[in-house]
């Protein structure tokens, strides 16, 4: 990989920089508080957008700058439709929309994974919470720190695929 495409990668993880950077944080206040702070979440968007813009520059790359676009927007429209009729908090929705935005532009299944990854591994962690009896059906979780371990085990795969570690192909 030359300079000019790792300066390209770097200046368009710089989104994903800033959520790995907040995530402890993020998480400590939704875990004791059950809420994601504005002053922490917002930032990654225009984080994300310069960043993006700036590699998109410089690398040619800009249908990766419209994935992501079409990611974080796709991402809050049904992030609103599941805090109207699924009780997820807005706080939850804007982190999910700067997810979205800050890796739809290395990968269009990268959101998917990682909200995914965060869904599978907060239900086994209810699961394990209600055996201990714990919790209940009717308890509320935190759910922000289950979506930045799902954001950041999936942003760590793509980084490696980007720096010629692991490869989708490994499978085929």
């Amino acid at each position: 990989m030359n300079s000019e495409s790792l300066l390209s990668l770097a200046l368009a993880s710089l989104g994903s920089i800033y959520l790995v950077a907040v995530a402890w944080p993020l998480s400590r206040i939704d875990i004791a508080e059950h809420r994601l702070p504005n002053r922490l979440v917002l930032p990654a968007f225009p984080i994300s957008i310069v960043g993006q813009l700036a590699g998109s520059a410089l690398s040619d790359q800009w249908l990766n700058l419209a994935v992501a676009a079409v990611a974080g927007a796709t991402a809050f429209v049904i992030g609103l439709a599941a805090n109207r009729w699924a009780s997820l908090g807005m706080g939850d929705v804007k982190l999910i929309s700067a997810i979205a935005l800050a890796m739809g532009w290395f990968s269009f299944m990268g959101p998917l994974l990682a909200v995914a990854l965060a869904f599978i591994i907060a239900s086994l962690g209810v699961l394990v919470l209600i055996g201990l009896g714990r919790s209940s059906l009717k308890s509320s979780i935190a759910l922000g720190p289950y979506l930045l371990v799902g954001f950041v085990l999936t942003q760590m795969l793509i980084w490696s695929t980007y720096l010629g570690g692991f490869s989708p192909n490994f499978f085929m």
